[in-house]
């Protein structure tokens, strides 16, 4: 590789390349979209015990903890596209070491559109079932719910964790708290609490949030 094919490469990774400011954006869309998730976990866990009134928008120490995931889960996002533009890029070089900016610009956007299908997706999926998992974990916790009875909830498993698991039938607090979901990328499964396995307070009593 040249001097002047290497600084057409550093130039095009600058070019495409995301960076604090995208990681800020990101997490902000993030929180949006974890706050809904929020909500809705907490509504339906809510449902099982009765209580069918407002939930609670995440606060103090809970706010502070999904924008912890959020920041978290956008500087790995960002890495994560750096990694693929830079293989991409490198890619695209090796098909072709005259290619102009015109031949980098092309193939990247489409590149970047055919990744979007599926990848705005996966992040969507994590983003909902982890949030999920949290707002179920805090409203067992604070209801007085620990120690209940479990089971794997969701569709039919595929891969050998999430399998095993939902053989298991009926479990307790300890399996909960050593197996969280989500269990891998694209997991949809998430733990359902067996109601009447454990007392909880009046309806009008529930924390929701």
């Amino acid at each position: 590789m040249s001097a002047q094919d290497t600084r057409l490469l550093r130039v095009l990774k600058l070019l495409y390349h995301q960076d604090a400011q995208d990681i800020q954006a990101l997490a902000e869309t993030l929180l949006a979209q974890r706050k809904t998730a929020w909500e809705t976990a907490l509504r339906a866990e809510a449902a099982q015990h009765g209580y069918t009134g407002p939930i609670q928008a995440p606060r103090r120490e809970d706010l502070r903890e999904l924008k912890r995931m959020c920041r978290e889960d956008a500087q790995s996002i960002v890495r994560t596209w750096n990694r693929d533009v830079d293989r991409q890029l490198a890619r695209l070089y090796d098909t072709n070491r005259r290619g102009n900016r015109h031949y980098y610009a092309k193939r990247m956007e489409a590149w970047a559109a055919e990744r979007d299908v599926w990848k705005a997706r996966q992040i969507a999926t994590y983003t909902e079932f982890s949030t999920a998992s949290y707002a179920q974990r805090r409203f067992w916790e604070m209801n007085g719910l620990r120690g209940a009875a479990y089971v794997f909830d969701g569709p039919p498993p595929v891969c050998p964790d999430c399998r095993e698991l939902y053989g298991l039938g009926a479990v307790g607090q300890e399996v909960v708290d050593a197996n969280p979901t989500p269990r891998h990328v694209n997991c949809t499964h998430s733990w359902r609490l067996l109601p009447w396995t454990a007392d909880a307070p009046r309806p009008r009593d529930l924390w929701v949030g």
